[in-house]
């Protein structure tokens, strides 16, 4: 009899391994199969823990939202007394642009919500909302007296996802000071 923690780890494995997969190969092109041949277990133990791709997918999707809202909310809470609101806003980006890894595995769990997995969808628009509030209550704390928070908070995650797609594509030469620098000064 398996117990709960040791099925917590072999999950935890899955996850591990088929992310690392769905990075190098994208999701359409990584199979169970294949995700079972990476972390060295039969095929019919992988469909004990998940019965479907889908399946494994929306777990993965789960564990990275989880991962990426972790990092946010510790850097916020983490926010006490005076602190400059250019090395917050440096930390919040940097923060999420730390791990190119996770930023890849980010947008294909994206493109995956967006054209084929409903469900996968909906997590990840009240995750996007969460994060607006995360990031509103962040600069609320930098940035007091500031009236228009909500929309800054909207501003910076869209330009954080957008830094991060070119990130990857290693197009841009702008510092990540320099834009945290210029959406302060916009934000006055």
């Amino acid at each position: 009899m398996e117990t709960n923690n040791k099925r917590v780890q072999k999950k935890k494995t899955i996850i591990e391994g088929a992310s690392r997969l769905i990075i190098q190969k994208g999701i359409d092109n990584t199979s169970l199969s294949d995700i079972a041949r990476e972390i060295g277990i039969s095929k019919g133990t992988l469909y004990y823990y998940y019965a479907t791709k889908n399946e494994l997918i929306f777990e993965i999707a789960v564990d990275h939202i989880e991962q990426i809202s972790n990092d946010l909310f510790m850097l916020i809470d983490r926010i006490k007394g005076p602190s400059s609101p250019e090395t917050v806003l440096t930390a919040m980006v940097e923060t999420i642009l730390k791990a190119e890894t996770r930023s890849r595995l980010h947008l294909y769990l994206i493109r995956e919500a967006l054209t084929k997995h409903k469900v996968l969808k909906e997590r990840f628009i009240a995750t996007y909302r969460h994060w607006f509030e995360t990031m509103e209550e962040g600069l609320g704390k930098i940035l007091p007296g500031q009236n228009d928070l909500e929309v800054l908070s909207t501003i910076l995650v869209a330009v954080l996802d957008g830094f991060v797609i070119q990130s990857m594509l290693k197009v841009q030469n702008i510092t990540v000071k320099d834009i945290v620098r210029y959406l302060l000064k916009m934000a006055r």
